[in-house]
Order: C-alpha cells, then sequence, then structure tokens
C-alpha cells in the first residue's frame, strides 16, 4: 500500500510513527514540524531511532519551498497547545482518505472536524512512549498500541488499511468499535499519571509501583470517570490503561491492578516530566483546563485534579519566571 503519509510533529510520538512507516512499509512518508536544529538533524543524517528499535532513517521534510498539496492520509502528532498553528499551516492541504490526531485531550477531534470536516476525521488514541534525547534522535520506549476507529462504530476499509500499515511497520495497533470510549480511557489515566510525574520527579513505574501515589492515581481516574460518564463516554480497557477496571473493582484491588500495570515494568517517562525537565510548558493546560471548565458547568467535582492540575500550573509559571 504505497500511501502518501504527513506526520505533523516529528517528536517522540510523531518521530517513531514516521521512521517506523517510512523504513518498514512502501508509504512516502513526510514530515512538518517546528524549524530548528531537530528537523535540521533530521534533514541532514536521517531520524535516528533507538530502545526497542534501532533505525536510522532519511525523511522528506516539508517546508516552504517543499510544501504538500495533497496526501492520503495526516496525522497530527503535536503538543495540544500547538494544534491550532498546525491546523493553519495545514488547513489548505487536499486529504483523499483521512486525518487523525494521535495527541492528547478530548478536544482534539472536534478540532480537526472544524478544519476538515466530520466525514474526513478518524479517531486516533497512541500509547507509544518516545523521548527526543538529542536533535534528530529519539528513544523509543514503550509501545501500548496504536487505537483507531470510525465515531459511528462501524468498520471502514480506511481505518483496516492503516491499521494493517501499522503492523507492518512493527508497531502493535488495532481497531476498536468504540474510538470515543477509548480516547477517554487513556486521557482518565495519562492525566494523573503525568501530574504526579511532573509534581514528583518520578518516571511513570516509580509512580504506579508505589502504595500511596498509585492509590492517589486510582483516586483521580474515579474522579475524571464522572465527567466522562457524564459526555456519555464508557471508559474500556486498552494498552496499559485499565480504566474500566479501576473503576468497578474495589479501591484495594484497583491498587494493586494499579501497580501491576504493564507501565510498572516500563522505562518510559511521561512527556509531562519531559518538559518540565527541560524548563518547558506542559500540555497540560491545553488538555486538562476545558475538562476542569466542563466538569465546573456540569457541577461535577474534580477536586483532586484540579489540586494537582494547579500546582503544576504553579510550577509551570515558576520555571519560566526563572529562565
Amino acid at each position: 500500500m504505497n500511501k502518501e503519509i504527513l506526520i505533523v510533529g516529528p517528536g517522540g510520538l510523531g518521530g517513531v510513527l514516521a521512521a517506523m512507516l517510512a523504513a518498514n512499509t512502501s508509504c512516502s512518508v513526510r514530515i512538518m514540524g517546528r524549524p530548528g536544529p531537530h528537523l535540521e538533524a533530521v534533514r541532514n543524517h536521517g531520524m535516528q531511532i533507538s530502545g526497542l528499535t534501532e533505525l536510522s532513517v532519511p525523511l522528506d521534510i516539508v517546508d516552504q519551498g517543499n510544501p504538500v498539496v495533497e496526501c492520503d492520509i495526516i496525522i497530527y502528532a503535536i503538543k495540544a497547545q500547538h494544534t491550532q498553528a498546525a491546523l493553519a499551516a495545514t488547513k489548505d492541504i487536499h486529504v483523499r482518505e483521512f486525518v487523525a490526531s494521535v495527541q492528547n485531550g478530548v478536544i482534539k477531534d472536534d478540532e480537526l472536524t472544524a478544519s476538515f470536516g466530520s466525514t474526513k476525521v478518524v479517531g486516533s488514541v497512541a500509547m507509544v512512549a518516545g523521548a527526543r534525547t538529542e536533535p534528530g534522535t529519539i528513544s523509543f520506549n514503550y509501545d501500548g498500541g496504536t487505537y483507531l476507529g470510525e465515531f459511528d462504530g462501524s468498520s471502514s476499509s480506511r481505518v483496516d488499511s492503516f491499521v494493517s500499515l501499522c503492523e507492518q511497520a512493527g508497531l502493535t495497533s488495532m481497531a476498536v468499535d468504540d474510538i470515543v470510549g477509548a480516547s477517554w480511557s487513556k486521557m482518565v489515566g495519562w492525566i494523573p499519571v503525568g501530574m504526579l510525574a511532573a509534581l514528583t520527579r518520578c518516571d511513570n513505574a516509580t509512580i504506579l509501583s508505589n502504595e500511596l501515589l498509585a492509590a492517589e492515581f486510582v483516586a483521580i481516574v474515579r474522579e475524571l470517570n464522572n465527567l466522562a460518564e457524564a459526555k456519555g463516554a464508557k471508559l474500556i480497557d486498552i494498552g496499559p490503561y485499565s480504566s474500566r477496571t479501576w473503576c468497578q473493582v474495589s479501591l484495594n484491588e484497583a491498587i494493586r491492578d494499579v501497580r501491576a500495570s504493564p507501565l510498572t515494568a516500563s522505562q518510559s517517562t511521561h512527556s509531562a516530566l519531559q518538559d518540565i525537565t527541560k524548563g518547558v510548558c506542559t500540555e497540560f493546560d491545553a488538555c486538562v483546563k476545558p475538562m476542569i471548565d466542563e466538569a465546573a458547568n456540569l457541577e461535577i467535582p474534580l477536586v483532586r485534579t484540579q489540586l494537582l492540575y494547579s500546582t503544576l500550573m504553579g510550577l509551570e509559571q515558576s520555571l519560566q519566571s526563572s529562565v
């Protein structure tokens, strides 16, 4: 399947997807990102992937002198706070098949729909951990799966085709019936582990294997599930996030299950901790603030989520003021 694919945001996640697809399939893969040392290193030496696999892959870079007029698929993998700028830069591209976002957040698909129309958007959730260790180099640490699905729950050839491409590329991938539920299920797990990681400076394995932190994690998962239910989203168990189970079993059982999560055996570091370590802002203002606002409108208390969010925003402000 010789698809023309554009990956917007070739960082830890997008870089892994782009390199794996380019190296192991017949697809024509191009990347678009902010000018800087990372893109220049890729332009000069290709994308270097280490960790779960070792690759050195040349990639075609989109810029003003090398634009994209049309392609089959666009995958957005930028940080949530950069979505509008990325959509403005790509809104005039003719997309033959679909656009999808592997970003974090629960409003990302609405943003894509506003730019491309509902028929062009496919839901997607990625549980792939990669860290940009230096310009042009990404450490691929964890593959918990890349999931796609149509929003009406139907099967489709475009979803099945891309899942097959991901599998051919060496990535765990699956088509799911309830992509909205899958998105919420990731976010209710990703949010608490990320905020705890940024505030404790601990990696994912340390947080989820610690009894006290695992208990706090479960409490926030259950708190966020109340919002998911109010929005009509049903949590499922997907990838490393057994979100439905954590909300249904007893508290002690949920804590034990969290402490046995696949992430406790991984070498992954949450992207929020990576950002804080670099002294830059995380995605949480763009990802969590809309959820907190929605919960307030629906009169659903998010006490723990609000506390950790406010603390993290204070940390980010202190880091920015010290620069």
